[in-house]
């Protein structure tokens, strides 16, 4: 892969990007996609300096317990101290370099210093006697270190050169480390600029969503077998839905609510006219981030545009909890919308069926304690609102809810990714989520109704796409304006890592 000469080093809180008309006609590398010495350069210039988040604070409640964050090679243990605050470490042993700890799944994720058993487990440390409890020590010599960082436990010093072992020299490597409403970001450069400079302009634009009292409900994690960047890619556009996301419409009209379902492939009526693929969704481009959003809020509410309740079906109670119910199980609604729903006594049957359930979302959420009065109804569902925040992080945000998904990099391994899912909801004031984590080792075959069909109908199209960009005839992906978004994204690494030659 030939590059032009290598750009000098960015400000990571001054890059910005922009679309212009000539990019449409430019044809982007598939290298970025399946090159080593791509991905290679990933590492060096974009993950090694970017923010990038790393978990929920949610995830590390008590002090002693950590999230292990895995990028490429490196491995950061976040941890929450002694008196509520956050550090974050590299993991590794200022002795030997050992890995100090690990999170519960193949890739990383959350764990415990406060929770030793004699055979290890889950985010444990093995053979650790009770004292050790709450301070991070290494299996190999049993150094040991508070939860600044600090070294605690030094076996053996006497027989140490002194010079080697000075407090300040042995002390853990710290990582950057920042929140933003309860997402914990970290940073392997030392010398990055602040957090809250790097998100503008998502944080004042998303405010109003209180993303802060969310809490994650669901998390799941497994590897799929595309680039990381595709996995980005398929939520930063709607071009695709009309032919990977293939719709049987109910008796109504409605796409969210049986009889049938999403199949891939299935087409009763025959393609939609080639002028309005798409057309739905809008986006906007905010310096270093970027947003894609449905305007026509009606569309994802499970119920058909007007059409009064009365006239949704002979049994409209019976419809209306379904689509509801259909939404909790993909993750755009709580299961205490449910349970409200069905203590109404009476429907406004004159009501249109959007209405109906932008009313009953404030309604379950007034009944929590959760006030949605800033939101508009636009705001309540569907997908309103979808940023980007580059380079990885992404999902819509609707009313009480967020489903957020996130791509990285898996090893050294350009035709793979480690995926993430979180869905996350506003809760009563102190009520307890008992949140349901889980890592597929087999993205083909997850475990029965964690992973919806649409999600699935996503997931198919990786392999195919990353088996096509190693067809030597391939020429280089061509972007239309509703791939705005991703042609963002590659004119960020233009900055970042260089820009190729040929395509």
């Amino acid at each position: 892969m030939n590059f032009q000469s290598k750009p000098e080093r960015v400000d990571f809180n001054q890059i910005t990007a922009t679309v212009e008309d000539e990019d449409y006609s430019r044809l982007f590398p598939a290298e970025r996609y399946i090159s080593r010495e791509w991905l290679q350069r990933e590492y060096e210039e974009l993950w090694s300096r970017v923010w990038q988040w790393a978990c929920r604070e949610e995830e590390i409640p008590h002090p002693g317990d950590y999230y292990e964050y895995r990028i490429g090679d490196q491995s950061v243990l976040i941890i929450r101290t002694n008196d509520g605050r956050i550090n974050a470490f590299h993991n590794s042993c200022m002795h030997r370099g050992t890995r100090l700890a690990e999170g519960g799944t193949p890739v990383g994720g959350a764990g415990s210093f406060r929770t030793r058993t004699p055979i290890g487990g889950t985010g444990t440390m093995q053979n650790n006697k009770a004292h050790f409890k709450g301070k991070i020590q290494c299996v190999f010599h049993g150094w040991a270190w508070d939860l600044d960082g600090e070294i605690a436990h030094l076996p053996g010093a006497k027989d140490f050169a002194p010079e080697c072992i000075q407090r300040d020299k042995i002390g853990l490597r710290k990582v950057l480390v920042d929140t933003w409403e309860g997402f914990v970001f970290i940073n392997l450069d030392p010398n990055a600029g602040p957090l809250l400079d790097y998100l503008d302009p998502v944080p004042e634009r998303l405010a109003k969503f209180e993303i802060g009292k969310m809490r994650i409900l669901r998390h799941y994690t497994t590897i799929l077998p595309c680039n990381w960047k595709y996995g980005v890619d398929q939520f930063q556009e709607g071009y695709h839905v009309w032919a990977t996301h293939v719709m049987d419409m109910n008796e109504v009209g409605a796409v969210s609510t049986g009889p049938g379902g999403r199949r891939v492939g299935e087409m009763a009526k025959g393609p939609p006219p080639a002028d309005i693929v798409g057309a739905m969704t809008t986006y906007s481009l905010h310096g270093r981030h970027t947003n894609f959003w449905e305007p026509d809020w009606e569309l994802g509410t499970g119920l058909p545009k007007g059409v009064k309740l009365r006239d949704i079906a002979a049994d409209p109670r019976a419809w209306i909890r379904e689509a509801i119910s259909t939404m909790v199980v993909q993750g755009r609604a709580a299961q205490y919308e449910v349970d409200y729903f069905d203590t109404l006594k009476e429907l406004p049957l004159d009501m249109e069926g959007p209405h109906f359930m932008a009313l009953n979302r404030r309604d379950a959420c007034a009944a929590k304690g959760i006030d949605l009065s800033a939101l508009t109804d636009e705001e309540l569902y569907g997908f309103p609102c979808e940023h980007r925040i580059f380079p990885n992080m992404l999902g819509p945000v609707a009313g009480n809810t967020f489903g957020l998904f996130r791509s990285r990099p898996n090893g050294n391994d350009p035709d793979s990714c480690i995926w993430d899912m979180y869905f996350m909801f506003r809760y009563a004031e102190g009520e307890e989520v008992e949140r349901d984590v889980l890592y597929i080792p087999d993205w083909r075959n997850p475990p029965p109704g964690r992973i919806t069909p649409s999600f699935m109908q996503d997931w198919r199209t990786t392999p195919l796409f990353q088996a096509g960009m190693h067809q030597k005839s391939f020429p280089g992906h061509r972007f239309c304006r509703q791939e705005q978004n991703i042609i963002h994204t590659h004119k960020m690494l233009d900055q970042i890592i260089g820009k190729e030659l040929t395509a």
